[in-house]
């Protein structure tokens, strides 16, 4: 029974994990191709790693050798990655390295027709800019969310704040990111393209922050019931989520009712519902959305006892003959406590 249960774990991992490759590539593909068709083509040099490739891919053309950005990218990102491999675990990097990939290619071949192809001087340098920001913005968040990167600026800032820890990421991100459209504008000779790729840093960032704090909101749930412990018990093993009970009186009917109180993502409220009409379906449900918390409460956290128990477990397996070591001097200080114990209790009785 265990095996199976094993087994079932494992597919399930695997399914996600191969899950989180196709998103992470599609992410990819879509955000080289937004960079070849609404920045490169257009003149437009954004922020981040890409941006940086596009500064040395001009410069190289001015000795007339022309390299092509992708592979100044990727040749970046590599050597990124030789340093990051001794720090971030290799799910992370396999996930990184599959987007890093994508939008290498996609920025190589990803033009899309009509909107790459069009004469640089016709082009709305803003419109390009304000949709090529958005859609970069949406892959980076959703490449982010779900465990792994496109490559560029996010890994390298990661790493600044790794060896530099005073240094926060956020503003590893932003010294970067100034650099490149200085670099854009002394490269170019031209203020406007500085200030193009500010635009598009804003509304890269917006894009980005609304993906992913759209994954941290939490609805409240307040459920009215009579089988408030056999729902409490399907919540804490469902989603390991903490559950508070609140001893409630209706006014009309004067019946003592039970009202749960549960903070859910909202990713996971429709199931949250599915699950509570399962176990009662004569529940009384209202749901409000959560905008801010106070205190060292567990509502926000998955720090239900079966992560802790889980996490518990697995401190044990890592630490397997650290901990045995530990129990067995345990065991001995307890034998020799009980010893003084029973010498002490004969001389008593003498």
């Amino acid at each position: 029974m265990e095996t199976r249960t094993n087994k079932i774990k494992k597919n399930k991992n695997i399914a996600k994990f191969t899950m989180q490759i196709f998103i992470i590539a599609f992410a990819g593909l879509l955000g080289g191709t937004a960079f070849k068709t609404f920045f490169e083509s257009a003149g437009i040099i954004p922020t981040g790693l890409s941006g940086f490739s596009l500064v040395i891919h001009n410069l190289f053309l001015m000795g007339d050798i022309n390299i092509p950005t992708s592979i100044i990218y990727l040749v970046l990102n590599i050597i990124l990655f030789a340093v990051a491999l001794k720090v971030f675990g290799w799910k992370f990097l396999v996930l990184s390295g599959v987007g890093i990939g994508c939008y290498t290619l996609s920025m190589q071949f990803g033009a899309i027709p009509g909107l790459a192809d069009v004469a640089e001087e016709s082009i709305d340098k803003l419109l390009y800019c304000i949709v090529g920001g958005m859609i970069m913005g949406l892959t980076i968040g959703v490449a982010l969310r779900y465990g792994g990167s496109t490559g560029g600026s996010d890994v390298l800032g990661a790493l600044l704040n790794k060896f530099f820890p005073a240094i926060k990421t956020g503003y590893c991100l932003l010294g970067i990111n100034a650099i490149v459209i200085i670099l854009s504008v002394v490269s170019t000779g031209s203020l406007y393209i500085g200030l193009y790729a500010l635009i598009m840093t804003i509304i890269s960032s917006m894009a980005t922050n609304l993906v992913l704090d759209d994954s941290k909101r939490v609805v409240s749930f307040y459920i009215i019931c009579d089988k408030d412990k056999e729902i409490a018990e399907a919540i804490l093993n469902r989603f390991h989520r903490g559950v508070t009970k609140i001893d409630a009186e209706g006014m009309f009917s004067h019946k003592e009712k039970a009202m749960l109180l549960s903070l859910i993502p909202k990713g996971q409220a429709h199931e949250m519902k599915k699950l509570i009409k399962e176990v009662d379906e004569n529940a009384f449900v209202f749901s409000a959305a959560v905008t801010e918390t106070l205190g060292d409460g567990n509502f926000m956290k998955e720090a239900s006892i079966f992560k802790h128990k889980i996490a518990e477990a697995n401190y044990i397996l890592k630490n397997k003959k650290r901990y045995s070591v530990k129990l067995n001097i345990t065991k001995e200080k307890i034998l020799k406590r009980k010893m003084k114990y029973h010498l002490y209790k004969n001389n008593l009785q003498k």
